[in-house]
């Protein structure tokens, strides 16, 4: 019995021994595997936190060490040049003052009367604010006293303390100037002030942000990344230190050619010191790749010192704007007109529409229409440039001449369907692409299929009641005369590091094809007849010994009650193969009324402008200049010679050796009436005391001017500007 009931205890305690130490052991299981889960969160947290802020802990360590020292390694933001690697924007070194209080004071008796006595010596510094700076700081390593020395400056300094401790060390004196280093940092400067202005741009918050331009667009490729800089005394006394490198921003290599950015611009401004306008603006263009060489208006500013209005308002001007006045006189001053600001185009239009036309098959090149002074269309009588009408015109002559008639009936041939899908195709309504910031949105300031009336296609046939930006009109024009390929317009070529090699090559971009090499021939052909031939309104174009190509414009502004005028001339040469195109707009001359109205004021610009570029560009002329001014020398007779038309003498017999001219029939219309004759156009002119009879409103309701903001181009606080300023939304009339 004894051992029966040792058997059951012994069974019983091994039974509970088995069930404990399952338990025990599914315990101990789920222990290790939490303690492991939890072990390994914390690694992938650690290194996390060390990964992300190594620097920061570095810092910290390094803190703790005797005689820390931190300083920053500025980046250099990259430069900006232009196409043939002229500086437009560069960095040069400056150095900050840095004062170091807790140094000073370690020995103050000898170091701070003697440290404050040189800084006072060589830059002539307050001595009570340099006493303020060390003793509301008094433990602290770094208060930066100074920005932007100059190296001169830094120099001067190192040589008059190492000068005053060399003295103390001979004679024996303790005393020492110290606490007292200089930090580097970089200052941007724009080696030719206000040229390519509103392309360059300016940048601000010691050089991390951009303003305009190609310093705002490419900011992220111009900005660098600092390096640092950690020192300290190890246990031995020994100078250790750790450094991480700065990496410099990216060099940017602009399509822009300085040379002929500064003819544009010297000519911009001999037209406002003479009659002047609100605004004139040049875009200067390569027609087979859309790369910008130029881009200019009187909206200048020093890029040095971009906030200074001194260039557009006088001193009592300036005094007495309130802080928003200023800034949005800011805003207008560094605003790019030839990409921000749109208006209605005018006359180079009417080479779109016959390219339309001759593409479709609407017209042929050989057809002719008749111009009998106006339109009756939509409710409105819409008026030619010509008071008697043109008569019958071929489609070239149509060009040359000027036509409104003749593009209002090409126009209402095509229909509201084509004529709309056309002008997408030309661009309007889009942005470009354009790498700048700030292009205008047009696209609620055209009209489409769906609501343009019969009076706003004969008025969009010739360039008015819609809204287009100097850009949009410069690239459509270029794809019709370089064989119908539209390009993207772009200011830069090239993007390199710091070391010169090719980070980005900007290819020219093909959009689209617009029109055939047939049509593209026919209407640059059209185009240099505009120029050449005594028909043409565009005579005052001509530059000597080249073959030019161009058209007029002389568009009438909103409200049209005020008869105010944009002119305008879009010419390129050579005539044959275009290689630069010049787009030149003048905004409502200083004149009274239709006195605006000649196309002559743009024409002439661009003459001035093509004949100084022309040569620059190594383009020969087509024709030898002096030799056709010796034949026409040769040609004259000695002696005194009768200046009368048709080789006449004054009583209207022809003289000796003299023919009188062939009498002609005169022109008839197509119901046999004569058409009276006009004299050959000399430019493009609006006659009509009340303008051309255009409808009161454009596509979109046409803004007032100044509604619309373009994107933000301003520093921020504190001074003001427009930084919430939306994306430029366009204008229906330039600011």
């Amino acid at each position: 019995m004894l051992d029966s009931m040792k058997t059951s205890r012994n069974g019983s305690q091994n039974k509970h021994k088995k069930i404990f130490s399952r338990y025990m052991q599914e315990k101990l299981a789920v222990t290790v595997l939490v303690i492991t889960l939890a072990l390994f969160g914390l690694a992938v947290k650690l290194y996390m936190l060390v990964d992300e802020k190594n620097e920061e802990y570095t810092e910290i360590v390094l803190n703790q060490q005797s005689s820390y020292n931190s300083r920053t390694l500025p980046y250099r933001r990259g430069d900006i040049v232009d196409r043939n690697g002229t500086y437009l924007a560069t960095s040069e070194k400056v150095y900050n003052l840095i004062l170091d209080p807790n140094q000073i004071n370690k020995d103050s008796a000898n170091y701070l009367e003697t440290t404050v006595t040189a800084l006072v010596d060589v830059f002539g510094y307050d001595r009570e604010e340099i006493l303020s700076a060390i003793n509301e700081n008094p433990n602290s390593y770094y208060v930066k006293f100074r920005r932007q020395l100059s190296a001169e400056e830094k120099e001067a300094f190192e040589a008059k303390a190492k000068e005053v401790n060399k003295q103390y060390i001979d004679s024996r004196s303790r005393k020492r100037v110290q606490g007292v280093w200089f930090e580097d940092e970089y200052k941007r400067v724009y080696p030719y002030g206000s040229v390519a202005c509103n392309v360059v741009g300016f940048s601000f918050d010691n050089g991390k942000q951009g303003s305009g331009g190609i310093e705002q667009f490419y900011n992220d490729q111009l900005i660098g990344t600092n390096g640092r800089e950690y020192g300290y005394l190890d246990a031995e006394s020994n100078m250790e230190k750790v450094i991480k490198s700065a990496e410099n921003g990216n060099t940017i290599v602009s399509t822009i050619d300085t040379n002929i950015q500064k003819i544009v611009e010297k000519y911009i401004d001999e037209w406002m010191n003479g009659i002047g306008s609100k605004t004139a603006a040049v875009l200067v263009m390569n027609p087979n790749n859309g790369e910008i060489l130029a881009m200019a208006s009187n909206r200048r500013y020093d890029l040095n010192d971009p906030r200074n209005l001194g260039a557009m308002y006088t001193q009592e001007q300036i005094d007495a704007m309130t802080e928003e006045q200023k800034s949005e006189a800011w805003n207008q001053m560094w605003r790019n007109f030839c990409v921000s600001d749109s208006f209605e185009p005018g006359s180079p239009a009417k080479p779109l529409t016959v390219a339309a036309a001759l593409e479709e098959g609407i017209i042929g090149s050989q057809e002719t229409f008749v111009c009998d002074g106006a339109q009756e269309v939509g409710g409105h009588r819409i008026k030619c440039v010509s008071i008697y009408g043109h008569g019958v015109l071929s489609v070239e002559q149509t060009l040359m001449k000027s036509c409104n008639d003749a593009m209002m009936q090409i126009a209402a041939r095509m229909g509201v369907e084509r004529f709309a899908r056309y002008q997408e195709i030309f661009g309007f309504g889009q942005k470009t692409g354009i790498d700048l910031p700030g292009e205008a949105d047009t696209a609620g300031l055209i009209f489409h299929a769906d609501n343009m009336g019969a009076a706003d296609l004969a008025c969009n046939s010739f360039g008015q009641t819609y809204n287009c930006t100097m850009v949009q009109m410069a690239a459509a024009l270029s794809s019709v005369i370089n064989g119908g390929s539209y390009y993207e317009p772009h200011v830069v070529k090239q993007i390199l590091n710091d070391q010169g090699a090719v980070v980005k090559k900007v290819e020219p971009n093909l959009v689209r094809e617009t029109v055939s090499q047939a049509t593209s021939d026919f209407v640059r052909n059209a185009m240099f007849l505009t120029v050449d031939s005594e028909e043409g309104t565009g005579k005052a174009g001509r530059v000597a010994g080249y073959k030019i190509g161009g058209k007029t414009g002389t568009a009438q502004k909103l409200p049209r009650s005020a008869n105010n005028y944009l002119l305008s001339f879009a010419g390129f040469a050579p005539a044959d193969d275009p290689q630069v195109l010049t787009y030149v707009v003048i905004d409502t001359p200083n004149l009274p009324g239709k006195e605006q109205a000649h196309s002559t004021f743009a024409t002439e610009v661009f003459q001035k402008i093509m004949t100084e570029v022309l040569p620059y560009m190594n383009i020969f002329p087509d024709t030898d200049v002096a030799g056709t001014e010796d034949e026409s020398l040769a040609a004259q007779g000695e002696g005194i010679t009768n200046q009368n038309q048709g080789g006449l003498e004054p009583g209207g017999e022809a003289g000796d050796g003299e023919t009188q001219a062939e009498e002609t029939e005169p022109m008839t219309d197509e119901n046999g009436e004569t058409i009276p004759e006009t004299e050959p156009a000399s430019e493009e002119v609006v006659p009509y005391d009340d303008g051309l009879g255009l409808p009161d409103t454009v596509a979109g309701g046409g803004q007032p001017p100044g509604e619309a903001a373009s994107e933000t181009l301003s520093e921020t606080p504190p001074a003001p500007g427009p930084e919430n300023a939306p994306e430029g939304q366009g204008e229906t009339e330039p600011q």
